[in-house]
């Protein structure tokens, strides 16, 4: 006997979903803050195969579906509003100039825009 599944295609509003995003820099470490999440009002859709008895299965399904991924919509913006990521790190920057090695150490990072592009200032200690 084999599985039988259930298959949706999940659609959301608004789409696009008009989201902010922070990028800040904290230690050596860049963040990214999510902002401005809306509520979601989210769907499912059954999503038909050559399986009619999971075709079947998907339709009758779906309010189901449809009252689970609307109460997750509901709580998207209260759930991301304010969590922050980690993107990525600055690490220590190691040199060998003409038998002096070591390291430079990334410190008080701070971002800020020039133009299109995003800069990275802060101070180095060398190591």
């Amino acid at each position: 006997m084999s599985d039988i599944g259930v298959s949706y295609t999940l659609g959301y509003n608004p789409n696009p979903a008009p989201v902010s995003i922070s990028v800040t820099a904290a230690g050596q470490g860049l963040y990214v803050t999510l902002g401005n999440v809306p509520t979601l009002v989210v769907g499912a859709t059954p999503r038909f195969s050559r399986n009619v008895l999971a075709g079947a299965l998907s339709v009758i399904l779906t309010p189901l579906a449809n009252s689970i991924t609307l109460s997750l919509g509901l709580f998207a913006g209260k759930i991301m509003n304010g969590q922050r990521f980690s993107i990525g790190k600055v690490d220590p920057l190691p040199f060998d100039i003409q038998g002096v090695s070591g390291s430079l150490r990334p410190d008080r990072l701070s971002l800020t825009a020039r133009g299109s592009e995003l800069v990275i200032r802060g101070d180095f200690t060398m190591t």
